[in-house]
């Protein structure tokens, strides 16, 4: 049987930055960018162009935006594709103009479910450039089988080079991946990727159950830096791509982990933990930014923060707001009290 050889993407400088606020300092991003592609993984996202969609920052560093000037400090790469994000809700399509003076050689669009009606003329405009792209699904999650099925109508409408789903909460299981993977590898004619979260410890296995349903392409990030419990380690997916005999990959394992030694040491903040906040946003299915509002309000009332983020999950709110956790912690609050008269 012939081994299964998927692409890796390093997002580190992109989602990583939701652990210390894009601050890569430029001897940073030169070492990570430079690490990873001599050890030839595929493709390095280096950041949003024109913000996250999901945490507003006034003090976000240059990772945050991929400006002109930013993107031209990039160290060359001899392997690696530059890739960069972008939001539609935070950037508009006439800031991508620029990208194809840049280094960059992908424009990766991300959009809720919701808001995938966007989509396409975002494709459109990037093929435009001359760049490729990819469309990335946010918050999959959310979408059951037959809402994923609508999406993909409008994604195939302007077909990218790779579409991607996004277990953004950290709360699928390798069954749900398989299931949206072989879904979306049916209704459209590009390669899937998958971005995981491991904030139920299944990122890797939920990876490879999307590897063997079909997807060709796999997101990590260094040390697993990125939002709440992280994504699937870049050195992990190495390790595991290289010792197993039934996948192949060209990258070479021991310089992806001197570019995670460097991560660890120089860049994140603390090292990633999966200790409650990050277990009971992915059980509870909702946005990790959710959790620390959950529990404050909770501390406040004296209700069950657990209780209030299953309440919070089920009702699949569109938007971290805090008036949200308000309205949830009173229906809770007006539950217990109908409950005890």
């Amino acid at each position: 049987m012939t081994a299964i050889k998927p692409v890796l993407l390093d997002c580190t400088l992109r989602d990583g930055g939701n652990q210390n606020d894009w601050q890569f300092s430029q001897a940073d991003v030169r070492a990570i960018v430079s690490t990873l592609d001599a050890a030839r993984v595929d493709v390095i996202e280096v950041g949003y162009r024109g913000g996250s969609g999901s945490r507003k920052s006034g003090t976000a560093g240059p990772s945050a935006h991929c400006t002109p000037e930013y993107l031209a400090g990039l160290p060359p790469v001899r392997h690696a594709e530059l890739a960069v994000m972008v939001v539609p809700t935070a950037c508009p399509i006439e800031a991508m103009a620029d990208l194809p003076d840049s280094p960059v050689g992908m424009i990766r669009i991300a959009a809720y479910p919701w808001d995938v009606a966007a989509v396409p003329a975002y494709v459109e405009a990037v093929r435009a450039l001359g760049l490729r792209v990819t469309v990335n699904l946010m918050a999959v999650s959310y979408a059951e089988l037959d809402e994923l099925v609508t999406v993909a109508k409008t994604v195939r409408a302007e077909l990218p080079d790779v579409c991607y789903v996004a277990d953004s909460f950290g709360a699928l299981h390798p069954d749900a991946v398989r299931d949206r993977v072989e879904l979306l590898t049916a209704e459209l004619d590009c390669p899937i990727g998958v971005h995981m979260h491991n904030n139920l410890g299944l990122a890797a296995a939920n990876a490879l159950a999307a590897v063997d349903a079909g997807a060709g392409w796999l997101d990590v990030s260094l040390c697993g830096m990125a939002r709440g419990a992280g994504n699937l380690a870049t050195e992990q997916a190495a390790a595991f791509l290289t010792a197993w005999p039934r996948y192949a990959t060209d990258i070479d394992l021991r310089g992806v982990c001197e570019a995670a030694e460097h991560v660890a040491e120089h860049v994140l903040p603390r090292p990633m933990v999966t200790r409650r906040a990050e277990i009971a946003a992915g059980i509870n299915d909702h946005h990790y930014y959710y959790q620390h509002r959950i529990e404050a309000a909770c501390a406040r009332t004296g209700l069950d923060p657990w209780e209030a983020g299953r309440r919070l999950g089920g009702a699949r709110p569109r938007r971290v707001l805090d008036d949200v956790v308000e309205r949830v912690c009173l229906e809770l609050q007006n539950t217990n009290e109908g409950q005890h008269q």
